[in-house]
């Protein structure tokens, strides 16, 4: 193990592999888990196969944010961290959740509230996850009569949602768009719960779980591991894209901010919104010109709170919380028991969000904190450090990676499904049918992109035979 540590250590310092490593069969854009997933599978699959990503580091986005999976609902996760032999570790099952304003959850884990707005909770839930289901995800326009015109404040509100339930709501949105319930269309809200199993399924993944388990170095050491797998020197780092050419002949040429031009015959856009940054020739499809030019971008932070001891167990909660005032829309454990590190992550999302950032740094502290309080309700213990994990983040990583489109561009992915473009693949969080902005999701579209491209590269009277 020591030994794959030191080879994924040696990708902080590298760029172009060699001189002669300037052209493959296939080139993945993007070494986040999708690439990742797609580059390892063609590979395995006898493709050979380079991987370009601006950033000087393995590991993608904000996606790669959750470390924790569920063996049950994260089956790609739990089959590839086994497969690469990872250590897991188990996360603490102990305590109830928090709602701020609520206090501790009922044992069922839905929030402590008084009959009326239970009874709204439970209506407006159980109504979304039905909703939800009849969702097609290949065919959401087929929705649009219904829900088009609703943001998912007023379908809240339509459902009978008291202000209780509807601050609940923003903060569902806010976790998963970065974006209050009033700038996210209904239509593209159930769309993605669709996507995660239905909305049942979303609230779950916000919760604490005693059947999740923990990714020892998160899913950057994932990435990393699957990077070390690949063949020596696949992996570019540092690397800008600025242009991809289609050219006559079945070549694609792919272009760096450095000026190094790579050559291969089919490429994988492993995360579409790169695609805002990167000149494409001929152009996209109108259809996802569309769509990435009116997704609205979100605002998502993660600011861990260490703490020498667990102080939120020794008062029977789980440390999972959610926000319902102010800028946290979702406080997490993400301690690592084994190493004696205890932790909080909240989850800074939303036009509060937007305005907290805008403040200086001791003055947007301080509200952090406070807001930590009012969340638990309580005096809670001074942190001994507080760590922005999005510190680094650069052009290159938008947060967060669920982007929320507008409904009356659903008939645009109705029509496109980020279909490829003549040579051109498309992987990445944005384009999974499955729990879209989570590491599962990004594998699952990994491992769809690359049969693609292995079916693509296949001479063409084999390609025909293997349909009939």
């Amino acid at each position: 193990m020591a030994a794959v540590q030191d080879m994924a250590s040696t990708y902080q310092a590298r760029g172009l592999p060699s001189r002669h490593k300037r052209s493959a069969q296939v080139i993945v854009i993007g070494a986040g888990p999708s690439g990742l997933q797609a580059a390892y599978n063609l590979q395995r699959a006898g493709a050979t196969c380079l991987v370009l990503d601006a950033r000087d580091r393995i590991g993608g986005g904000p996606v790669a944010a959750d470390d924790y999976f569920n063996a049950t609902s994260h089956p790609r996760v739990a089959e590839l961290a086994w497969g690469l032999g990872l250590a897991v570790e188990q996360q603490s099952d102990e305590g109830k959740d928090v709602v701020e304003g609520l206090g501790a959850s009922r044992a069922d884990g839905t929030p402590n509230l008084s009959e009326d707005h239970r009874r709204s909770f439970i209506r407006v839930r159980d109504n979304l996850e039905g909703l939800s289901q009849r969702v097609d995800v290949s065919r959401p326009a087929q929705q649009l009569p219904n829900y088009g015109a609703m943001t998912v404040h007023e379908l809240a509100v339509s459902q009978g949602a008291t202000p209780i339930v509807q601050k609940l709501a923003n903060a569902w949105t806010s976790t998963l768009f970065g974006l209050d319930s009033k700038d996210v269309s209904a239509l593209c809200f159930l769309l993605h719960c669709k996507c995660a199993g239905g909305l049942l399924q979303v609230l779950s993944e916000m919760r604490s779980s005693e059947q999740s388990v923990r990714l020892q170095g998160g899913v950057e050491k994932l990435c990393e591991e699957l990077a070390a797998r690949l063949q020596p020197g696949s992996v570019c780092l540092s690397q800008v894209v600025e242009r991809i050419d289609q050219t006559p002949g079945n070549k694609v040429v792919v272009t760096t901010q450095s000026g190094d031009v790579f050559q291969c015959t089919k490429a994988i856009l492993a995360g579409p919104a790169q695609c805002t940054a990167i000149e494409v020739a001929p152009e996209l499809s109108e259809d996802k010109q569309c769509l990435l030019e009116s997704a609205k971008p979100g605002f998502s932070k993660r600011i861990a709170l260490v703490y020498d001891a667990p102080w939120w167990r020794e008062r029977g909660l789980s440390g999972c919380a959610q926000g319902l005032d102010g800028s946290i829309s979702v406080v997490k454990d993400t301690s690592r028991d084994i190493d004696g590190f205890y932790s909080l992550t909240c989850f800074v999302a939303g036009e509060s969000g937007t305005e907290l950032w805008q403040k200086m740094d001791d003055e947007r502290q301080q509200s952090l904190l406070n807001h930590v309080e009012a969340i638990y309700g309580d005096t809670v213990p001074t942190p001994c450090e507080i760590v922005d994990l999005d510190q680094h983040a650069d052009t290159f990583s938008p947060a967060p990676a669920c982007l929320a489109v507008p409904a009356a561009n659903l008939r645009n992915l109705e029509r496109d499904q980020w279909q490829p473009e003549g040579s051109v693949f498309f992987a990445g969080a944005e384009v999974s049918y499955v729990l879209r902005g989570h590491v599962e999701g990004e594998l699952a579209s990994g491992r769809r992109v690359a049969e693609e491209v292995i079916y693509a590269l296949r001479p063409m009277p084999e390609a025909m035979s293997s349909r009939l």
